[in-house]
């Protein structure tokens, strides 16, 4: 029975892998097809345009809107001058601040301790290249399916200038006066170095009353250089309403060819669609993608209403790429002739340090997007920086690595009970193969005897059936945590180790053609391959010993583009059992006679053969 279920669970495996190549190739078909069929959505996809400027739609004004009940009249923004906007940068040792008098807000932000490619001295710009202004200013008004602009350019306040601040004013023709500031800390010991602190002060001096239902924009995130297919989870908007955090990824925009063996129909990229939805109570949204996140946090007691979230066109090293935008909506209500509102808010730009983002307060280290093991991802980053800031004295180019390796050796140590267990059980049960088949031919008409009397077999020899599972349980959730904090944290981006450039990120050594050559996962697979065969087989079965032999080569095709510090944790844990299990081999374990089934049944004490005696 065992060895049928085994060949039809190979077959199985075997017509999945079929048909995911198969799959695969099949979508490649239909994206080339659904390219052909759609010729207007894939220049679209890969330009960015959706509409002529002739046929965009002249939105409406709301400065010059009369009453808040009353739609807004479809008068034309004021004229954007010929000249270029200036801009002007405060700044401190950690980032530079571009603003722009186009909007009065963000044109880009240079985050000075973080390089944008390897080995060149280039720093992370975020917002580079986006058609938004971060902490631009928008309207949510009836009628219209996306925010409008603020209109007009602001002049900049040369009163409250300094290094690390700066003001902007406007005077619409309606008599609305707005006054935008804008100031970071100049060392760390005065606050955050990545925070922006912003308010903004809206005045009537008009005639007429003034909807101020504005959002404000978070910013544009683009995707991670080189990064593949899953790093696309993590580039995305997302919002905190006090109870529960949720995103929306750029797939939302993305078009697709088909997925899943064809079972969903193809639909057209969309990256200029806005989705809405009211939500109350928001206390902060954020755009982000694997490593750096700007995070838009109003002060109490005002919260947000609601978020608008697209996808944005962008050109990465000269590629197009989808990034994410979103905007902040908050009601300030009527502004009435006569009176003054104003908001403040913090504006983060950074990496996604853990530890920094949760001393901002408000859940802000949800960023960090852990998933369902995030308690033990904290855990295991909080002692890997620990560790880290011991080692980097000693070895400060390959401090990350070495603490992956120490943090690995003492998950071991804390797991040797369980994997112990699971190590000394294997060996039993190889021991007790021989009686176990016997017990099975004897009694195959007879399922429940059987049952009885393997039972009886297995507590003789001290084997426990689910030992083997027992360790999994714990490894499997430090697997993932380990995956998620390696995948999102941006300590571990471009730190060395050995011939490793970036434990971020596989550790390819050359490419062959467009192949990737990396050594990391070949070792992990070796490792694996010889763990295997220094542990006793816990069956006889020839077909089973294929499958777990198969195993290991199965993980180099599911591990190979996997980060490199991932697969080093991996390496490492497979040596400290290769190690435990050389010993326990070499250990004497005499619990278990493990005697033939005559000589076991003339024997007290062995199954129900005992009792009749």
């Amino acid at each position: 029975m065992d060895k049928k279920n085994t060949i039809i669970g190979a077959l199985f495996f075997t017509a999945a892998f079929v048909l995911m190549i198969w799959s695969g190739m099949d979508r490649q078909k239909k994206l080339a097809q659904w390219q052909k069929d759609h010729p207007e959505a894939a220049a679209k996809a890969l330009t960015g345009n959706v509409t002529t400027p002739a046929t965009l739609p002249t939105p409406p004004n709301p400065l010059t809107a009369g009453s808040p009940a009353a739609e807004a009249p479809a008068t034309a923004p004021e004229a954007t001058p010929l000249e270029p906007a200036k801009v002007f940068p405060i700044e401190n040792d950690y980032i530079t601040v571009t603003l722009s008098e186009d909007g009065g807000a963000i044109e880009t932000v240079a985050l000075k301790k973080f390089k944008a490619h390897l080995n060149q001295p280039e720093p992370v710009m975020f917002n580079d290249g986006s058609p938004l202004k971060a902490l631009g200013l928008a309207f949510n008004v009836s009628g219209q399916s996306e925010p409008v602009l603020w209109p007009g350019r602001f002049t900049r306040v040369a009163s409250d200038q300094s290094p690390t601040s700066v003001a902007f004013h406007q005077k619409s023709p309606g008599g609305v006066e707005i006054t935008r500031t804008y100031s970071i800390a100049a060392t760390e010991k005065e606050g955050d170095p990545y925070v922006i602190t912003h308010t903004t002060t809206i005045s009537n001096h008009g005639e007429k009353a003034v909807p101020l239902h504005l959002l404000v924009n978070a910013g544009t995130a683009p995707p991670t250089p080189g990064a593949g297919t899953i790093a696309a989870t993590y580039l995305n908007f997302s919002y905190y309403d006090g109870a529960s955090y949720n995103y929306i990824s750029t797939n939302t925009f993305l078009g697709s060819p088909g997925a899943l063996f064809g079972l969903f129909a193809a639909k057209p990229a969309q990256p200029f669609v806005w989705v809405t939805r009211p939500a109350p109570d928001l206390q902060w949204v954020s755009v982000k993608n694997e490593f750096f996140a700007a995070v838009v946090t109003p002060h109490a007691p005002l919260l947000g209403t609601g978020y608008f979230a697209k996808g944005v066109k962008l050109e990465v090293d000269g590629k197009p790429e989808t990034g994410v935008t979103g905007d902040l909506e908050m009601n300030l209500g009527l502004l009435t002739p006569g009176s003054e509102k104003s908001f403040a808010l913090d504006y983060y730009v950074g990496p996604k340090e853990y530890i920094r983002l949760d001393r901002l307060g408000d859940k802000q280290d949800l960023v960090m997007q852990f998933g369902w093991t995030g308690w033990l991802s904290k855990l295991l980053l909080l002692c890997l920086i620990g560790i880290h800031s011991a080692i980097q004295h000693i070895s400060p180019e390959w401090a990350w690595g070495w603490s992956i390796v120490t943090i690995t050796i003492f998950i071991k140590l804390l797991t040797y009970p369980l994997t112990a267990i699971q190590v000394k059980s294997a060996k039993r049960m190889s021991q007790i193969q021989k009686p176990l088949a016997e017990l099975k031919e004897r009694h195959k008409d007879n399922p429940q005897k059987l049952q009885t009397e393997m039972m009886e077999l297995f507590k003789k020899n001290k084997v426990n059936p689910a030992a083997g599972c027992l360790p999994m349980f714990i490894q499997l959730p430090v697997f993932l945590s380990f995956y998620s904090m390696l995948r999102t944290a941006s300590e571990m981006r471009f730190a060395s180790f050995l011939w490793m450039h970036d434990l971020s990120a596989a550790d390819t050594v050359l490419r062959i053609s467009t192949f990737p050559v990396n050594v990391l996962p070949v070792l992990m697979t070796l490792t694996t391959f010889v763990q295997m065969r220094m542990t006793p087989s816990p069956t006889t079965d020839s077909v089973q010993k294929q499958m777990f032999q198969f195993m290991p080569f199965m993980m180099l095709f599911f591990f190979y583009s996997m980060p490199s510090g991932m697969i080093l944790y991996w390496i490492c844990s497979n040596l400290c059992t290769i190690a435990q299990q050389f010993i326990t081999n070499r250990s004497k374990d005499d619990p278990a006679a493990a005697l033939p089934l005559d000589s076991a049944k003339a024997r007290p004490g062995f199954g129900r053969t005992a009792k009749r005696r």
